[in-house]
């Protein structure tokens, strides 16, 4: 992990140079300021600096920040990650999903049929989370 923070870093590094380096380029050149490209490269160092900056965070958390990929020793299922608790025959995530389909359908045809279908979102939802703690799947 530590090398992908460093790529990261590196290209936050890269793109810092060329966010000034590519204006001054396009104003020494006699033209308009190019506001996509200007404003586009400095953007990229920011979701570089995000990138590395977190993966950083994360490395000093886990002292040392070691991935089953780059130990030698470890087994396949070393890199398994916990997937969460899931209940079998939950129709919620149907449902969410439909309300959810509505809702995107929804934005082309007008802000009555958003608003519903954001209150459907929402009830299935609700229903989603706290399906685990009422009724026939309560643990």
């Amino acid at each position: 992990m530590a090398l992908n923070v460093k790529v990261y870093l590196w290209l936050a590094v890269f793109f810092l140079f060329f966010s000034v380096v590519y204006p001054t380029w396009v104003f020494l050149g006699g033209f308009q300021v190019e506001w996509v490209g200007t404003i586009a490269i400095p953007l990229t160092m920011v979701m570089f600096l995000l990138l590395g900056g977190f993966l950083l965070l994360n490395l000093r958390r886990q002292n040392g920040g070691v991935l089953p990929e780059d130990n030698d020793l470890a087994d396949i299922d070393d890199g398994d990650t916990d997937m969460g608790y899931y209940l079998p025959w939950s129709w919620w995530p149907f449902f969410a999903g439909a309300a959810g389909g509505i809702a995107m359908l929804a934005m082309s045809v007008g802000i009555w049929l958003v608003l519903f279908s954001l209150g459907l979102v929402l009830i299935t939802f609700i229903g989603w989370f706290y399906e685990p703690v009422r009724g026939a799947y309560r643990r």
